[in-house]
């Protein structure tokens, strides 16, 4: 990584843990879920497109069974915040929702301004 680069770090849920198994989900449910990763994944990929040049991003589905995450993420999980977290440069900047492209743009301004 550069050293004028930002680490973009998405810790999120598992999206089908609990949803879809035979009978539990309608169909307007698992649609919704469809668009929500849809959605999520065109903000990832714009982040990595567009913005090449200036951040690293990384995605993850935090596992339970899995123990070695960053101090700053099994912090997190210790405390039950609710998923997903968004770190920049290991700083938490969203804990419980994953930010519109805009958002993350507004998030990033300070760290391109130094």
């Amino acid at each position: 990584m550069k050293e004028d680069t930002v680490k973009i770090e998405i810790y999120e849920g598992d999206p089908f843990k609990g949803c879809c198994g035979p009978g539990i989900a309608s169909v307007a449910t698992i649609e919704k879920l469809r668009n929500m990763l849809v959605e999520r994944n065109h903000i990832v990929k714009r982040l990595r497109n567009e913005l090449k040049d200036q951040v690293e991003v990384e995605r993850e589905i935090i596992s339970r069974r899995r123990w070695d995450y960053p101090g700053y993420v099994r912090k997190l999980l210790a405390e039950n915040k609710p998923l997903p977290y968004i770190f920049f440069n290991g700083e938490a900047v969203s804990i419980g929702k994953f930010p519109s492209y805009e958002e993350f743009q507004t998030l990033l301004k300070p760290y391109f301004k130094k």
